[in-house]
């Protein structure tokens, strides 16, 4: 019966199927809707910066794409984060105008954002979209 169990535990192994007891990989997909124009002479070239807080600090964990002259984006960036079911994970997801000459956020203009933790995200019903 153990040789069976090892066969088993070994194919689960392979498949993937034991994982961390406190660790999980989540996947976010981010959408803006109406996104305010501020430049009256264009539209916004949005791009959303995913930050975590740590030690009381935020970082920059990743960002999407930038999608020129859309005020309703959908990007297919996807943001990969480690989940900690012990540990609150806040998450801060903020939209730039990013200038066309370059993709740099000195030069961009804050258009919004929000903040949550990575377990309200995941406590919702339906798969998680964020908008802004």
């Amino acid at each position: 019966m153990k040789k069976m169990s090892n066969i088993y535990e070994s194919a689960a192994n392979t498949l993937g199927i034991f994982s961390s007891p406190c660790l999980t990989k989540v996947e976010l997909r981010v959408a803006c809707k109406s996104i305010s124009d501020r430049d009256a002479l264009s539209k916004p070239d949005p791009c959303v910066i995913l930050k975590m807080q740590s030690h009381g600090q935020w970082f920059e964990v990743d960002r999407t794409e930038v999608i020129r002259t859309c005020i309703n984006p959908i990007f297919s960036k996807l943001f990969t984060v480690d989940f900690y079911f012990e540990e609150v994970q806040r998450l801060r997801f903020e939209v730039h105008d990013i200038s066309s000459n370059h993709n740099g956020l000195k030069d961009a203009d804050f258009l919004g954002g929000m903040e949550c933790t990575l377990g309200q995200v995941r406590a919702s019903v339906f798969p998680p979209r964020l908008f802004f």
